[in-house]
């Protein structure tokens, strides 16, 4: 096995990320490394419409500085919450229109030895409409990929929040 110094945890705040979360700091405690916890943020996306009247009336403006901070809020209670935490974990927010994109270039610019991240393991025709983020990062990822499913029981818990 490699020796994982960098790990990347894409962190949704789901029942799968938490327990990617758990075993992503079991790693990063076995090999000394450091953790690096990341949400992704994606803007909404706005269709305007042009009728016969015009371009419909523009949306209200979206706070994300304001979603930013909440989020980035919400991983350092995450971060601190850890019952046996590496060395160092380090939280960050992005803004990104793709999920997956975002986690392989914040892992390309973290150095990131491994990426572990929560996956909900669909399957038909729940995969063939919703897709995949863990598998759209696994394609382009510039390091290794784990991925982690919460059992059914944590999955149902983690809904109920």
């Amino acid at each position: 096995m490699s020796d994982y110094q960098i790990i990347v945890v894409p962190y949704d705040f789901s029942a799968h990320a938490k327990r990617a979360l758990s075993e992503a700091a079991d790693l990063a405690r076995r090999f000394g490394g450091e953790l690096h916890v990341l949400h992704v943020i994606q803007p909404p996306v706005y269709a305007y419409a042009y009728g016969p009247y015009g371009a419909a009336a523009a949306p209200p403006p979206i706070d994300t500085a304001g979603m930013r901070r909440d989020a980035m809020k919400s991983l350092e209670e995450v971060a601190n919450g850890l019952a046996d935490p590496p060395k160092r974990v380090q939280p960050h927010v992005v803004e990104a229109t793709s999920i997956a994109s975002a986690i392989r270039e914040s892992a390309e610019d973290l150095g990131a030895d491994l990426i572990v991240m929560g996956t909900h393991g669909r399957t038909g025709l729940a995969h063939v409409f919703l897709g995949s983020v863990a598998e759209r990062t696994l394609r382009g990822a510039p390091c290794p990929v784990l991925t982690v499913q919460a059992p059914e029981a944590e999955e149902e818990e983690g809904r109920d929040r």
